[in-house]
């Protein structure tokens, strides 16, 4: 009878040992994920398209400040490099963004009285590039709204076809200065990885071409160009580091 008690003791001991084991194995807490950090610089591609407004405006001292032409529209595609840096602060995110775009942005019009009503007035812009600031705030840890504005570039020609009147045509092309702003929402995958969506407004400040004039022609002494654009993007942040001194957190595989 001794024995068997001893035995039954030994039994229930090892028992309840393994159990506190097992409890033990269950009740190991589960690693918490390391939210996306956006802090860090990027590289990435961006396309898309855009309408606008443009005419030509008289520099001759005769007709000084008359319209050459009406309004007209001006559109086509955009495609190009951009890159940037964010900094994240609690839900919000700041930072500046680049890029440099080939563009093919055209429209023109007959000319209006006193001008000569056979001949066409053209704008033509052949690159943009922008340098702005963007401040966001997160939605999700994913998902960032901001909204940018800075300085704008563009190559921008104007074009007078006389052809018809036997004048032949003249072209005069001028790097333009300008501003933009616009906004947009930017997805991150993870990794590195995001897509965008933005919108940008361009407006490039006062520039006189063909003067001194050509022979039979007028001073343009603005040719305006407004520009409203859409585009969509895919970037890869590169870096957690922002200026390799200010690091984010390690980012999440999502």
């Amino acid at each position: 009878m001794k024995r068997l008690l001893i035995a039954l003791s030994t039994f229930i001991g090892v028992m309840g040992t393994a159990s506190a084991a097992d409890m033990a194995v269950k009740a190991r807490p589960m690693a918490t994920p390391v939210p996306y950090s956006w802090t860090g610089c990027f590289v990435g591609v961006a396309g898309g398209g855009g309408v606008g407004r443009s005419r030509h405006i008289s520099g001759d001292p005769a007709t000084f400040g008359l319209d050459i032409t009406n309004n007209y529209d001006i559109s086509g595609g955009i495609i190009g490099v951009e890159y940037g840096c964010n900094w994240q602060t609690g839900r919000w995110v700041l930072g500046t963004e680049s890029d440099f775009s080939w563009t093919n942005f055209r429209g023109g019009a007959n000319n209006i009285p006193p001008f000569n009503t056979a001949s066409i007035s053209n704008t033509r812009e052949h690159w943009l590039s922008t340098t702005r600031a963007r401040a966001g705030f997160l939605a999700t840890d994913q998902l960032l709204l901001y909204v940018t504005g800075g300085l704008a570039a563009a190559r921008v020609e104007a074009l007078v076809d006389a052809t018809a009147i036997g004048g032949g045509i003249l072209s005069e092309t001028k790097n333009r200065w300008g501003w933009t702003a616009g906004a947009g929402a930017e997805y991150a995958f993870g990794n590195g990885w995001s897509v965008k969506a933005d919108y940008l407004y361009v407006r490039l400040e006062n520039k006189e071409y063909n003067n001194p004039p050509a022979v039979g022609f007028a001073i343009r002494g603005n040719v305006p160009v407004e520009e409203h654009i859409g585009r969509v993007g895919v970037n890869y942040k590169f870096t957690n580091c922002l200026f390799l001194f200010t690091c984010g957190a390690v980012v999440a595989k999502y």
